[in-house]
């Protein structure tokens, strides 16, 4: 298997720490939802797979209660339009900031090394009204 080239229209890399997961999944859902969204998967043991592409992100989440580390993506606005991903065992989350028009990437990697990777338009490209957005946050 050929890994895929590491995101080029992508500049600095941001890791989130677990004990931000919640309130930065809720603004990043708010800022981007509405978005063409793409959410690749790849690892040892999946190869590569496109999960989704060109849908509406609707959102995402994390459960961390209990000792959870669960990412949910969720897209479409409408039920037939809808589709849920989740990741278990989340080793690390990183904000891929865009370097140029591209939108923002979020990588979701497991212990094994799979990693998901949720890629989101430009804002000008929403397919979605997008959230309420607060004046002053990135």
């Amino acid at each position: 298997m050929t890994k895929p080239t590491p995101f080029p229209s992508h500049g600095a890399t941001q890791e989130i720490r677990l004990d931000q997961w919640i309130p930065f999944f809720a603004q990043f859902t708010r800022e981007y939802r509405g978005a063409h969204a793409r959410l690749d998967v790849f690892g040892p043991d999946v190869g590569y797979q496109v999960e989704t592409e060109d849908r509406p992100f609707d959102g995402i989440a994390a459960d961390v209660k209990d000792g959870a580390r669960s990412v949910w993506i969720t897209f479409g606005s409408k039920p037939a339009d809808h589709l849920t991903h989740g990741v278990h065992d989340v080793s690390a989350v990183r904000l891929l900031r865009p370097a140029g028009p591209a939108g923002p990437a979020l990588e979701i990697e497991v212990p094994d090394g799979t990693k998901s990777v949720l890629e989101l338009t430009e804002p000008e490209a929403y397919a979605l009204p997008p959230g309420d957005r607060k004046e002053g946050h990135p």
